[in-house]
């Protein structure tokens, strides 16, 4: 999918929480190395998880590409949620 550039997903939100319902989203950060090409990189991301998708139908993806060096430095409040909370692969 990125190659080299792929660094790591982390499940966040409710999933990783454990306090997910039935029709709860998963909320996965895709951490990249180097500037992350949005429009590209979120095309990319979306055509791998549709599959996917298509099985957990009742349970919508939301997966974003993020800089791997902006989520280790938590330059946001969503990165350093993620941090405490999320499950990283």
């Amino acid at each position: 999918m990125f190659g080299p550039r792929l660094k790591g997903v982390v499940l966040y939100g409710s999933e990783a929480r454990g306090d997910a319902e039935p029709d709860s989203d998963i909320d996965l950060m895709v951490l990249l190395e180097g500037p992350v090409r949005w429009s590209r990189d979120l095309a990319t991301i979306t055509r791998r998880l549709y599959p996917l998708q298509l099985e957990i139908a009742d349970r919508p993806i939301h997966a974003i590409p993020v800089p791997e060096a902006d989520y280790r430095d938590g330059t946001s409040l969503l990165y350093r949620e993620a941090q405490r909370e999320g499950i990283a692969a």
